[in-house]
């Protein structure tokens, strides 16, 4: 067999896209606005595990479903991927991904019926079992994760959100915030997840969402995620400019770092916040990452990879 190499150019990059928030925050109608963008006057469809809310958006967008009923298997969301290929969907929503995961019947339901057929109720044996007990409910997730990737179109992805504690012995529990609802390897997939804090009415609060280059500068601040957006990011995926490129190939900025710098104190100072760190250990985890204590004189380069180590830390999960 031989093998070719060509220089790499970006043309019809797959997207995964990841909307995560608690109840009321505007996740399904935010996943629409954004469809109809990438859509462009193609069919939007919808894995619906949501039942009759699924539809109330039936009014005001035009999108066909298929709705998905207990129990929850992974194994039922990749046939329901595979059948979504019928209709050729020039976008496909998954609203939401998280009952596959904690919902009736799902990963972590399926682990504990594993478990109860492994062991019954010997709970020595139990503990001992606990990793045997995954090994088929993770690998039907796997399946469906790389049937996902296949797909020939944008994928959606909703999420539920929840606020998480860790556990740490003999201190106070510290909040991780808000954290999609769903497996790490999931969630992994996606090129970007925004978190849509409580009633926030489709505007992500992107301090703790999930974002890289060049999308960070893409979804704007302040703003709900809508159809415009999904033209930008549709256009992305075709292999078009950003604004950024743009402005940047037009107006090369002559030091890139004052702004830049400013930005990336701000999110980590955020960061610091939203995990409670306190003041040694900021100082610490500084020094670790930026060769000082104070991060306000680290260089931009260093303050990247302490943004980076924050979410990470951040988006520490307690679930395998």
């Amino acid at each position: 067999m031989s093998y070719t190499f060509r220089p790499a150019t970006r043309e019809n990059t797959p997207l995964i896209i990841g909307i995560a928030g608690p109840t009321k925050s505007g996740k399904t109608y935010s996943a629409l606005r954004l469809a109809v963008g990438l859509a462009n006057g193609g069919t939007v469809a919808m894995l619906n595990a949501e039942g009759p809310r699924g539809h109330q958006y039936a009014d005001t967008f035009k999108y066909v479903t298929c709705d998905l009923a207990p129990p929850f298997r992974p194994t039922a969301y990749t046939e329901a991927l595979k059948a979504a290929a019928a209709v050729k969907p020039a976008v496909l929503i998954i609203d939401s991904a998280s009952h596959m995961h904690d919902g009736p019947g799902g990963v972590l339901e399926w682990h504990e019926e594993e478990l109860d057929r492994i062991a019954g109720n010997d709970f020595k044996k139990r503990e001992r079992s606990t990793w045997a007990a995954w090994i088929t409910p993770k690998a039907a997730e796997n399946q469906f994760i790389y049937e996902m990737l296949g797909v020939q179109c944008p994928v959606i992805l909703c999420f539920r959100a929840k606020e998480k504690l860790k556990i740490v012995p003999g201190k106070p529990p510290v909040e991780l915030g808000w954290q999609p609802i769903s497996g790490e390897r999931v969630a992994f997939e996606t090129i970007f997840t925004v978190l849509l804090p409580p009633h926030s009415k489709g505007v992500p609060d992107l301090d703790i969402s999930d974002m890289r280059e060049p999308f960070d500068s893409m979804v704007p601040p302040g703003k709900a995620l809508d159809e415009d957006l999904g033209q930008r990011l549709a256009a992305w995926a075709r292999g078009g400019a950003t604004a950024k490129d743009r402005t940047s190939a037009a107006n090369p900025p002559p030091d890139p770092g004052a702004t830049d710098k400013d930005v990336l104190i701000g999110r980590v100072e955020a960061g610091f916040d939203k995990l409670a760190m306190p003041a040694a250990d900021r100082a610490t985890l500084s020094e670790k990452f930026c060769g000082v204590a104070d991060w306000r004189h680290a260089e931009a380069g260093d303050l990247t990879l302490l943004v980076a180590e924050l979410l990470r830390r951040f988006k520490t999960r307690a679930t395998p």
